[in-house]
């Protein structure tokens, strides 16, 4: 028998790309009700059974990523870092975290089936030989204009040299910096995800470098390792797939927070007046000529005299590469609140009590009436960006708008009545549904206005 996988989609692929699996048979296809099998697995728990018949060339194509799909996605809130960890608890020790299902593994196995007889049971056989795996993350790496399936689609998101990328929709075309928010008490929680170990191909993403300027004066630089007390893992093979995809606090809030290294700090009096800082991660403690990733710049912004702490927020989304992305909205901030309710009528008085004699009828002038229940109310907030140019702004603004979960932080009432302001995370829609996107060829410095709300619903209870 000659049953062979003529093409095969392997290493690190985003989930919303072409997985395409080739097999042929030049043995058996003409048995009766031939069919091809490819069973996908994730671990030892196998997910789905696919049955192809042949095609005109007499084999066949599998693509399995409308199957895969479902089973990866980023995890809901590794924003706060640094003070939260990924379970909800507070550490300033973690600013690492692994992922939950951000990553996996799935196993392909390949075989055939057909009838000996017709109206047989189909008998099933598979070919151990031809068994492959793919990782998979909740994204895509192929653009529109390339050619699919490709085996190394996530070449550049490899961690092994200084042209290495997180897994971020931040632009390329203006050095990969965006703002970041850091005035008194008004900072931001920002995260970001990178691939990490052997298996994934980064291999070299052993110490994250923080390092902090005050124009082109350079003021203070370390690095935290990338390791369990941190949250991390050490990149190595045979890592499991929950630290193969790895979570890091890079907001002012998460560096602020963290106690792994004071130095490191945007309030350490030793960065004093930084105007921007840069995160690159290195396979050394000496980053110089050891870099295993482009820098990442984050500008640093004030919230002005006209804006409030309780105005200024920051946008968290899955993005399009399977990881994490972030923008501070921090200008003029509209809150407004929609009701949904029923109404009923009450009589009033106490007629269920009165006799006329001990306990005159008597209604109060407060009784009776119409009345509201099932009180719930959706909050909605426009949220304006402050700065920047249409190309630092735009290509995140569009990763926003297409992305399937987002989330905001800040201090609001979030559409509550309480006098005092909480922090947190709470997941939002985007209400926007048309937007023009603007570039630095046509436009000056803009900002633009983004609707959300609140998912929750307040139950006025």
């Amino acid at each position: 028998m000659a049953y062979t996988l003529e093409q095969s989609t392997t290493g690190v692929q985003g989930a919303a790309d072409d997985l395409i699996y080739v097999v042929k048979d030049s043995t058996n296809t003409g048995e009766i009700n031939y069919r091809y099998i490819c069973i996908i697995k994730d671990g030892a728990t196998e997910l789905i059974r696919l049955k192809q018949l042949p095609n005109n060339a007499g084999a066949t194509v599998f693509n399995i990523k409308s199957i895969v799909s479902n089973y990866v996605e980023q995890d809901e809130c590794p924003y706060r870092l640094g003070q939260i960890d990924l379970n909800g608890n507070f550490s300033t020790t973690t600013i690492f975290a692994t992922n939950t299902k951000a990553l996996v593994t799935f196993s392909l196995e390949f075989g055939y089936e057909f009838s000996v007889a017709a109206g047989d049971v189909p008998t099933e056989t598979l070919v151990p030989s031809l068994n492959t795996d793919v990782i998979c993350v909740n994204g895509n790496f192929l653009t529109s204009q390339q050619t699919s399936p490709d085996s190394n689609a996530a070449v550049e998101y490899k961690l092994i040299g200084p042209a290495g990328c997180f897994l971020t929709d931040i632009p390329s075309s203006v050095s990969r910096q965006q703002d970041v928010l850091f005035q008194g008490k008004n900072k931001q929680f920002m995260s970001m995800a990178f691939l990490n170990g052997d298996d994934v191909g980064s291999t070299d993403c052993d110490y994250m470098h923080v390092s902090y300027f005050n124009g082109t004066t350079a003021l203070n630089t370390g690095y935290i390792q990338n390791e369990p007390p941190n949250g991390g893992a050490i990149p190595a093979p045979g890592l499991s797939d929950s630290q193969s995809l790895l979570y890091v606090g890079v907001g002012t809030q998460n560096l602020d927070s963290q106690v792994i290294d004071s130095n490191l700090k945007p309030s350490n009096i030793g960065n004093s007046n930084w105007t921007h800082y840069i995160i690159q991660m290195a396979s050394s403690a000496t980053l110089a000529g050891n870099e295993s990733s482009v820098p990442y710049k984050f500008n640093r912004v004030s919230c002005g005299k006209y804006i409030n702490g309780n105005q200024t927020f920051c946008l968290h989304w899955w993005n399009s590469k399977g990881g994490v992305d972030n923008l501070g909205v921090y200008g003029k901030v509209k809150e407004s609140q929609e009701i949904d309710k029923k109404d009923y009528r009450t009589e009033g008085g106490n007629s269920f009590n009165a006799d006329g004699a001990s306990t005159e009828y008597i209604k109060q002038p407060w009784e009776g009436g119409k009345r509201s229940t099932n009180v719930l109310t959706t909050t909605s907030l426009i949220l304006t960006t402050l700065g920047g140019t249409p190309d630092s702004l735009t290509q995140l603004i569009k990763s926003l708008l297409n992305s399937e979960r987002v989330y905001l932080s800040g201090k609001s009432f979030w559409g509550n009545n309480n006098q005092n302001t909480t922090s947190g995370v709470v997941q939002v829609y985007i209400t926007d549904k048309n937007l023009d996107f603007l570039t630095n060829i046509n436009d000056g410095a803009i900002s633009y206005k983004i609707g959300v709300e609140i998912s929750r619903r307040r139950a006025n209870v």
